[in-house]
């Protein structure tokens, strides 16, 4: 009886290790996606943007993998029928380092703003912005980012120019 229970024990275990071993585990039907940094593929973004050179209000951001980005800001507000306010501008940037929770970059921007009172036309002194500088953007969750720029700032009117170093902020959703 020993002998016959011994045998039995054998028989399975040899039949058990014959299984294939990818029969034996349960099969991942989860779909993971990798992190992936934005130097792999181009990123498409959306936000707001606030600050002196590129404008102030919503912002489309294209990233490119060669390192260079491209971000459109403009916005609008009114305050009844004779005040608003506006502002568009562009950027362009250039990484230095990119990871999967931060960049670094150069930028160069060119802004227009405007203070409309009263259907006189713009108010301001100096309405265009020109600015080059420095970036850093942290990624707050896979695709969120908070990006904090501190440009040279040209300040550009009828009286002439003057130059102050500012800071701008945004937040950038990317479309992975």
């Amino acid at each position: 009886m020993v002998i016959a229970t011994l045998l039995v024990l054998a028989g399975s275990a040899v039949t058990w290790c014959q299984i294939p071993q990818r029969t034996l585990q349960p099969t991942d039907t989860t779909a993971q996606r990798p992190p992936v940094a934005l130097d792999v593929q181009p990123y498409y973004g959306v936000g707001f943007q606030l600050g002196f050179v590129s404008g102030v209000g919503f912002s489309f951001r294209y990233t490119s993998p060669q390192r260079y980005a491209l971000e459109v800001n403009a916005g609008y507000i009114t305050a009844g029928k004779n005040r608003a306010w506006y502002s568009f501008g562009i950027e362009g940037q250039y990484q230095f380092d990119n990871s999967l929770d931060s960049r670094f970059y150069g930028l160069a921007g060119l802004g227009y703003y405007a203070d409309d009172k009263d259907s006189v036309g713009n108010v301001l002194s100096y309405p265009t912005r020109l600015g080059l500088g420095i970036g850093y953007e942290w990624f707050i969750s896979r695709a969120a980012a908070i990006a904090l720029e501190v440009p040279l700032t040209f300040f550009i009117g009828e009286p002439g120019v003057q130059v102050f170093p500012t800071v701008q902020l945004g937040i950038v959703y990317y479309f992975r």
